[in-house]
């Protein structure tokens, strides 16, 4: 990244990958890779770490700044990567942060591509194919999009020759993405799993997700977004659900409900958050959120064991076993009180206005409850 044949630097290493607070967009100066790369900066851990440390080589080599462009699933990746940047090189050196504030750019990008995570079975299959191993190879869906910032400092390739859009705001595509791509597919995880189904195309292909999915969109998620007039939500709202119901596609509702306390600030709680504040109904994606709270509880509906991978799998299991959600047959209505109201009050995740609005507590609490006394399935059919 130092070398002076390096002029743009990209990032797609999940929302976890940012090592920052996802209701506040704040570095989390507490996380061991940004303490360690605060002490050792020439032996970097975190992305952050590793940007500024080149970023550093560069201003004191005298070569120009590179582009660093987020390819995450973060509200304005670009203003979100350099806001941390910018706050990790003031707490190392200010005059540093103020160079690349100064040289460097940080456009924002989406991308819009179903990527489930590869195994062993498909590569086997591509190697039986190519004649040989390869480790690296993807699995992905046909549908592709790339809308990008065309800001670039030192030069950029010309992506838009083989497809990408280049565009100068790209906040009402991003917004597009998480909500309804996103922040369905969070929907489809915890509910679908909690459900009994292991893949997404497997969920959205009973009528029941597929109505509750389209409605979820229609009436709750499209009406938050601002797009320009040539961008048709109806279609995409179609290719979305023709896109989720290909069978060829083994995207694991396991894999999509990893890290939540990283995806639902983004995906659903600035949803929520618009709904509220218009005084509009919400039911679909407070369901969505009770969906996850009943699945971080790591007992599926049949009570076996569901792996929980997320920064924060040791605070819910606290608060589980603390409220009495764990170790009982049938949880009381206290303990379901007491663990929804400890699980709000988890300030990375859902800051401080939510858990203060009566209404959405409330909200919350209910939808927890049913999916306790009547399990996913139901709870999704008498909302869809």
């Amino acid at each position: 990244m130092a070398s002076p044949d390096t002029r743009v630097v990209s990032l797609t290493v999940t929302e976890k990958g940012y090592c920052h607070d996802p209701a506040s967009g704040r570095l989390n100066f507490q996380h061991p890779d940004i303490l360690n790369d605060l002490k050792s900066p020439s032996q970097p851990a975190s992305a952050i770490g590793f940007l500024v440390q080149a970023l550093s080589l560069r201003r004191d080599s005298g070569i120009k700044a590179f582009t660093v462009l987020s390819c995450d699933n973060l509200p304005e990746n670009g203003k979100t990567l350099q806001k941390l940047v910018l706050e990790f090189a003031n707490r190392r050196d200010p005059d540093l942060a103020k160079w690349i504030e100064k040289e460097a750019t940080f456009p924002c990008c989406m991308v819009d591509r179903i990527v489930p995570a590869t195994s062993e079975s498909d590569r086997d299959e591509i190697s039986a194919r190519l004649g040989v191993r390869d480790e690296a190879m993807v699995v992905t869906e046909p549908f592709s999009q790339w809308v990008i910032e065309d800001d670039f400092v030192n030069g950029r390739p010309a992506w838009e020759n083989v497809g990408a859009e280049m565009v100068e705001d790209v906040r009402p595509f991003e917004e597009m993405k998480l909500r309804m791509l996103n922040g369905t597919h969070s929907t489809l995880a915890y509910l679908g799993y909690l459900a009994g189904m292991e893949y997404v195309s497997e969920a959205v292909q009973q009528p029941v997700f597929e109505k509750f999915l389209r409605n979820m969109m229609k009436e709750e998620i499209m009406p938050t977004l601002k797009l320009p007039e040539s961008v048709d939500l109806d279609q995409y709202q179609n290719a979305l659900i023709e896109r989720y119901q290909n069978p060829a596609l083994k995207h694991r509702l396991w894999q999509i409900a990893m890290d939540g306390s990283q995806k639902l600030p983004q995906r659903l709680l600035g949803t929520l958050r618009d709904r509220i504040a218009t005084a509009t109904s919400f039911n679909r994606l407070v369901l969505a959120v009770a969906g996850w709270m009943r699945y971080i509880l790591g007992r599926d509906e049949k009570g076996n064991p569901i792996e929980i991978r997320d920064p924060l799998a040791e605070v819910y299991r606290k608060i589980s076993l603390e409220s009495g959600m764990l170790g009982k047959e049938t949880p009381s209505l206290t303990s379901i009180n007491a663990y929804v109201s400890q699980i709000l009050s988890i300030k990375e995740i859902f800051g401080e206005d939510l858990p203060d609005n009566p209404h959405f507590r409330n909200a919350v609490t209910r939808e927890f409850e049913k999916l306790m006394n009547q399990g996913a399935l139901k709870s999704v059919e008498d909302l869809s």
